[in-house]
């Protein structure tokens, strides 16, 4: 940039004029050749004059090539590449925090600001560990080992998992913090432990009455009723298995759901009628009867894999926990509050009062006598995950579960979703 004529003639006046009173006082030369100098870069600024006359800063250059091709000094161009780095650190999804040797903070970036709550004015120059208020936080600083991370819970979500990795900036005694949201590796990998557990746990009790029966089955007379007998356990056991494995397998795929899936629209009534006949199918010969009512708009807005995980496991509970012949009814309505209602209800022994509570707890059963139709018979045994999967399905799908049931009278399952999922349905307070 060039500087107006008047404001090169000031800076020169400046510049010599301690040169001409130093050298009246018979110094030498250096002693006021040097404030000179020294006067003239303080002073030399970019400055020219509006049309008005008056004198007013220049804009710096709008970007470092700039700067470089209109002949910038290099106060302009530390200026516009200080700038530059300041807007890519700005837009970084991680958060940047700058510490002093204190662990006080100094400055941050707007992600940080996001991730950890901070507030500049109230937080700067204050102890970083006092904001996130975590003991082990004070621990770790107080090692200063910092050759691995720390993993905390977010300060503004408890719910989100923060990773924080200290660098001690060079010849410095400043630390640079980088703040990484890793909440989604955190529960997959914690989604991975649970199921490497339970599946070691749950696969126990199969095993151990694979080799008893086994054990026996040489010693028993074919077809005799003990051979019988065994031969129900076996396979009672290879369906809890089954169904073990099969709701895992479902858990772990509902974890990359957890903070964001794809919705589609489905059309109610073809879906429901596909679910009712896969039930159909396991009820078999004990001809479970099956009524669909629709009274809710025939379109959904949600995704596919929820609502099909939420029908698919009540349904199956309500085939293998009531007695044959028993009705099963499937309405879709609105409910009081005009949000969209799905209710599955039977009219089988249901279930006692103090069980109610611990239903969606993982890996909690209930037994049930007399409900195959054959006496002494109990009902399929499950994983005890059904329920567990319907309420984190419909937590996912920002809905809600609710249980009623009476012994005597049968059970409703009531599943009510956000009011702006779905349009045109009617209201239909009671099944």
């Amino acid at each position: 940039m060039m500087i107006s004529g008047s404001g090169k003639a000031w800076i020169l006046l400046l510049s010599f004029a301690p040169a001409i009173f130093l050298s009246v006082n018979h110094l030498p030369w250096f002693v006021w050749v040097v404030p000179g100098v020294l006067v003239y870069v303080f002073f030399r600024h970019p400055w020219e004059e509006d049309p008005g006359g008056r004198r007013q800063e220049v804009d710096e250059p709008p970007d470092f090539c700039a700067a470089l091709e209109s002949g910038a000094t290099i106060r302009e161009r530390w200026k516009v590449t200080i700038k530059r780095w300041r807007q890519a650190v700005d837009a970084l999804p991680d958060g940047v925090l700058l510490l002093d040797y204190r662990f006080a903070l100094c400055w941050c970036n707007p992600a940080a600001r996001h991730l950890l709550g901070i507030f500049e004015k109230r937080d700067l120059g204050k102890p970083f560990a006092h904001r996130l208020g975590q003991p082990v936080l004070d621990d770790y600083l107080f090692r200063e080992d910092f050759t691995r991370p720390i993993d905390l819970p977010s300060p503004v979500d408890g719910g989100r998992m923060l990773q924080l990795r200290f660098i001690r900036l060079a010849q410095e005694n400043f630390w640079l913090v980088s703040v990484s949201d890793i909440t989604d590796r955190y529960q997959l990998d914690r989604q991975q432990r649970d199921f490497m557990d339970n599946i070691s746990h749950e696969l126990k009790t199969p095993i151990t009455v694979f080799r008893g029966v086994l054990e026996l089955l040489p010693d028993l007379p074919l077809g005799s009723p003990q051979w019988e007998h065994a031969f129900g356990l076996l396979n009672r056991q290879t369906q809890r298995m089954q169904s073990l494995i099969e709701d895992q397998t479902t858990l772990l795929r509902l974890g990359p759901l957890r903070h964001g899936f794809p919705v589609e629209v489905v059309a109610m009534e073809p879906f429901l009628r596909e679910m009712i006949d896969e039930a159909a199918v396991l009820s078999g010969e004990r001809n479970h009867a099956f009524l669909l009512i629709m009274e809710g708009g025939p379109f959904f807005r949600v995704n596919l894999e929820l609502l099909r995980c939420v029908v698919g496991n009540l349904l199956a509970n309500a085939v293998n926990h009531t007695p044959d012949q028993t009705e099963v009814r499937v309405m879709w309505c609105r409910d009081e509050r005009a949000r969209p209602m799905l209710t599955i209800a039977d009219n089988g022994p249901g279930i006692a009062s103090y069980h109610l509570p611990r239903l969606t707890e993982k890996y909690y059963r209930v037994t049930f006598q007399h409900n195959t139709g054959r006496k002494g018979a109990a009902c399929p045994e499950g994983s005890g995950l059904g329920l567990a999967l319907v309420k984190e399905a419909m937590e996912r799908a920002q809905g809600k579960l609710e249980i009623v049931s009476q012994t005597g009278i049968g059970s409703r399952f009531v599943c009510r979703f956000p009011s702006d999922a779905v349009d045109g349905c009617s209201r239909l307070d009671d099944l």
